[in-house]
């Protein structure tokens, strides 16, 4: 059922009232008038952007809970204290009915999807995994995956999934995109820009790069006791540099 604007706003005065009241009676240690209102206030902000109505979702749209964007993976992250952020997602949109009517092909219209569905949980601050688009559409992780990376190589760029964005998993697309850029002069803000990476992580990947490019003709345990990368990290930049081999001329 839709709510009008007076009624939003009359039951959230409402909810700051009993908020302010339940900390008179069972929080006494929270002093001050001007504190508890603060608080009062902050508690309805977080319940009105956790919570979203049903009519707010589309025609073809679907309700999804995605990870924040700035909720990294760290030591004692688990399923009870990662930060979650209530989505919607064009799970059907004009565009895949407008791709079937012209002919093409559903491996083509399943990448506009997938495409579609990380870019719209980024957009509200949210990330998805290829398990969660997998689940959506209705196909593997894998699937999602293969056609993500063969998206990201041939159009070069990063889409924002939660494997890219907190550099999970094995894979090296995202990096070999932001080296690629580096390698073709583009700086730091630039690079961040274009691949939806903070400039702290971009510039991180261009020095773990430099350090193996460096040692390149050294073996891995010795690039490993150098510079402390663990021996995958060190493999998936000697791909890189074998991929572009002007990197030996110009770094």
């Amino acid at each position: 059922m839709k709510v009008d604007k007076m009624t939003r706003t009359k039951v959230e005065s409402s909810l700051k009232t009993s908020i302010v009241n339940l900390i008179d009676k069972d929080y006494t240690m929270i002093n001050g008038d001007k504190i508890k209102q603060m608080f009062a206030e902050d508690v309805v902000n977080l319940v009105r952007e956790e919570f979203r109505e049903l009519d707010s979702v589309e025609t073809g749209q679907i309700l999804w809970i995605g990870i924040h964007k700035d909720d990294k993976p760290s030591y004692g992250k688990n399923a009870g204290n990662i930060q979650m952020v209530p989505i919607s997602l064009s799970l059907i949109a004009k565009e895949d009915l407008d791709m079937t009517a012209e002919g093409y092909s559903k491996q083509e219209i399943r990448e506009k999807r997938i495409v579609r569905l990380f870019n719209e949980a980024y957009q509200q601050s949210a990330l998805l995994s290829n398990t969660d688009v997998g689940m959506i559409i209705g196909v593997s992780p894998t699937t999602v995956s293969k056609q993500a990376r063969e998206f990201m190589e041939r159009e070069k760029v990063v889409l924002p999934t939660r494997g890219t964005i907190h550099d999970l998993g094995m894979a090296t697309t995202h990096k070999k995109i932001i080296i690629r850029l580096y390698m073709d002069g583009h700086l730091t803000p630039a690079i961040a820009r274009i691949t939806n990476h903070s400039e702290e992580a971009v510039d991180r990947y261009i020095r773990a790069f430099e350090k193996v490019n460096l040692l390149k003709d050294e073996k891995p345990e010795y690039i490993h006791s150098v510079t402390g990368m663990s021996n995958w990290l060190i493999k998936s930049y000697l791909d890189i540099i074998d991929e572009f081999p002007e990197t030996g001329d110009e770094t």
